[in-house]
């Protein structure tokens, strides 16, 4: 089995499960009762007292990075059908953070911050909109998050997915940014047709990270243009290919025809985007869904390929 294969098995059941180093809680009632043995009855409670703050400070140097994957379930977005599949997954895992925190915008629609969920790849943010006039379908209430700001943090969102109540009353749903810088505790969300922001408390710890990064390094070259792979970076809620190719090859529709295929299946395709470079040409990335836990075959396809792109193989 690759070192990549590994680290993938590894880290998603780290998703999962956390436990003490074997045998440790053995170790440390005997250690307690050895000093019972010797000490009145009062000094035998400060030692259990101590023990047991003992025992929680090594579970935490012990696996402080799955630890960290845990966080709390962010309530009412179990049935909400613009959140993928992996979201729900994950959030009913507890692997987001509670937030719920609110601001009152113009007209009186408020913005509340559910919840959020990170990790290496993207930034999701758990929202809700509400009114009281029933009219969050007119479009002067356009209140889009546009940016976060913070320290050493300056996220642009990428993409967003809700669900409008029949009412019109309502909006839930999520909006996707730039991951913050690692050490921002404090984050800002900025509007789009609003002076108001919103500022609420973010730990930066549970974050989910990634569960592999790797190079791929293939360049691909056609009469009209190239197609560079350049990374790969998978993580629990998403899986991105990062490169550069021509204008020529982005006229020709190249993120609809890129397949990302792991064991024979394809993976579902989140969404795209590309940006010029000031040295020419245009650096792109293509969203896939989460890769499955146990992966043996990874590869790009497209019929515009003269060959596949493997990126881990047994």
């Amino acid at each position: 089995m690759s070192s990549v294969k590994k680290e993938i098995q590894k880290e998603k059941q780290q998703l999962a499960s956390l436990h003490a180093p074997e045998h440790l809680e053995d170790r440390l009632r005997a250690s307690l009762e050895r000093e019972d043995r010797k000490k009145s009855n009062r000094t035998k409670v400060i030692w259990k007292f101590a023990v047991a703050i003992i025992f929680f400070s090594i579970l935490i140097s012990y696996n402080y990075q799955g630890l960290a994957y845990y966080g709390k379930k962010i309530i009412g977005f179990d049935n909400v059908d613009v959140i993928s599949d992996t979201l729900q997954d994950l959030n009913k895992m507890g692997n987001g953070q509670s937030i719920n925190e609110s601001i009152t915008l113009e007209s009186g629609v408020r913005f509340t911050v559910n919840g959020v969920m990170v990790d290496d790849n993207q930034f999701i943010l758990y929202y809700t909109l509400t009114s009281e006039s029933n009219n969050l379908d007119a479009p002067e209430l356009d209140y889009t998050p546009i940016k976060l700001s913070g320290f050493f943090t300056n996220s642009h969102m990428d993409s967003g997915a809700a669900k409008i109540s029949e009412d019109k009353s309502t909006v839930k749903g999520t909006y996707s940014f730039e991951p913050p810088n690692g050490f921002a505790k404090e984050l800002t969300l900025h509007f789009q047709m609003s002076d108001k922001t919103l500022t609420f408390d973010y730990d930066p710890n549970k974050a989910m990270g990634a569960i592999f990064k790797q190079r791929i390094g293939r360049k691909i070259h056609y009469d009209n243009g190239y197609v560079e792979f350049k990374t790969i970076t998978a993580s629990p809620t998403t899986t991105v290919i990062r490169g550069s190719t021509t204008k020529e090859m982005i006229d020709q529709n190249l993120f609809d025809q890129l397949e990302l295929v792991a064991d024979g299946n394809k993976i579902e395709r989140m969404g795209s985007g590309y940006s010029s470079k000031w040295t020419g040409g245009y650096q792109f990335e293509i969203r896939y869904d989460a890769l499955p836990t146990e992966v043996s075959d990874l590869e790009v396809r497209s019929d515009i390929l003269e060959d596949r792109i493997e990126i881990i193989a047994d």
